[in-house]
């Protein structure tokens, strides 16, 4: 094999590097849920996933929800995504992971 044929088999079959990471969250404003980002959609993405999963049990604990269901300005439905708003396994079990899992 080539090496030109071998390197496009590697760019076709090797997994890519995320190039970054957000927590993706919903809140309520009162009228309706909005769907939102951290660090927001123009700015730069976070280089690890762990400090991103940090940063969404970091969220959820500082709104818990009660047994009467999510107030204004609570965040539920909290998780991590890559560039492409792919959800990233929590590193911790390797599996789907949803903080503050809230059905609305």
């Amino acid at each position: 094999m080539k090496i030109a044929e071998a390197m496009k088999t590697i760019d076709e079959k090797w997994t890519q590097k995320k190039k970054g990471f957000r927590v993706c969250m919903e809140s309520y404003d009162g009228n309706s849920w909005i769907l939102d980002f951290s660090p927001g959609e123009k700015a730069s993405l976070l280089d690890s996933d762990v400090t991103s999963w940090r940063l969404a049990w970091k969220l959820a604990q500082s709104t818990p929800i009660d047994s009467q269901g999510p107030k204004l300005g609570d965040m539920i439905n909290i998780f991590v995504v890559d560039q492409d708003k792919k959800p990233i396994p929590y590193y911790v079990t390797g599996e789907r992971e949803t903080f503050n899992a809230f059905s609305i």
